[in-house]
């Protein structure tokens, strides 16, 4: 015996609309159509399901007792499409989101904000790790997705290029440096420097172009994170290097952001697990995410 989807719907409609035109008129379709799958119904299950009358089609017992079964049927098919409606409107499941902290003041947050704008049903946790962390818990499968400056060598890590942050000099208000249109490695020798930590990727740019230069500059203070440097800059303790991005959550009235010579990128990547495959609501976000570079990626100012 085999029963089709179609024939059991048709069946539905007419038991549940009384005549075959009402039935017809609900599933727009014609009612020859309905009285032929009607009778292909009947044949198929060898049973009579309906008395042919003057006043209409009266249901048969077995009509009756048909119909019950295939109502808790379609209960049952509206209870999974209602899941699958919130699958598709991304109420099932978290999305937890690692990112680093020159991005989670400014782009990240407002990121968050339009994608929830567009799916409010959606469910994130928003973490901030450094580079190297994000991208071993991704690797662990801590982190859904990550947003990080490191490459990873891992395997099990899809990792996706989204844009590079220019590197800027940010130096007190009415430092001597903010007199000049940009900065130079040769500038730097003058000054007090505060430093990034030794694995950041601009403090590895930063010791590198120094030493084609033959500058060597001595460590006195160093961050971990870029926002810590520009907050010490704006005490007044010196001068450092720091991504556009960090930046520009300060205040003008706190730093000066100078361009610096030769330009040094931070490159910022996607990081996603290769161990499993993506949910719909990860595969929504990481598409939002790569069609959204922050408004840094344009170039610093010249303040």
């Amino acid at each position: 015996m085999r029963l089709t989807y179609r024939q059991v719907e048709f069946f539905k409609a007419i038991m549940e609309r009384g005549t075959i035109t009402e039935a017809a008129s609900a599933l727009r379709v014609s009612q020859p159509a309905v009285s032929k799958a009607l009778r292909a119904l009947e044949d198929e299950l060898g049973l009579k399901l309906f008395e042919r009358t003057q006043s209409g089609l009266l249901p048969t017992f077995e009509a009756r007792t048909f119909y019950k079964e295939v109502a808790r049927s379609f209960i049952g098919l509206e209870i999974l499409s209602g899941i699958a409606r919130e699958l598709h409107e991304l109420k099932h499941g978290r999305l937890v989101i690692g990112v680093i902290p020159a991005l989670s003041m400014g782009w990240m947050p407002k990121l968050v904000a339009r994608f929830l704008q567009r799916f409010p049903s959606a469910n994130l946790t928003l973490e901030t790790f450094s580079s190297p962390d994000i991208a071993q818990m991704v690797g662990q499968g801590r982190l859904d997705i990550g947003i990080a400056q490191a490459s990873t060598n891992d395997v099990s890590i899809r990792r996706t290029d989204l844009f590079s942050i220019d590197t800027v000099c940010v130096m007190p208000k009415g430092h001597p440096l903010s007199r000049k249109d940009y900065v130079t490695p040769k500038d730097l020798t003058s000054i007090y420097l505060i430093s990034l930590s030794r694995p950041d990727i601009i403090r590895k740019q930063v010791e590198a172009l120094l030493a084609e230069n033959g500058i060597t500059l001595p460590q006195r203070l160093e961050v971990t994170v870029g926002s810590a440097l520009c907050k010490l800059v704006g005490e007044g303790v010196g001068v450092g290097l720091v991504d556009l991005e960090t930046a520009m959550n300060f205040a003008p009235d706190m730093i000066e952001v100078k361009r610096f010579e030769p330009q040094i990128k931070m490159p910022i990547s996607l990081l996603q697990s290769l161990r499993r495959p993506e949910s719909e609501l990860e595969r929504r976000f990481a598409a939002f995410i790569k069609d959204s570079a922050p408004l840094s990626v344009a170039g610093p100012p010249n303040h």
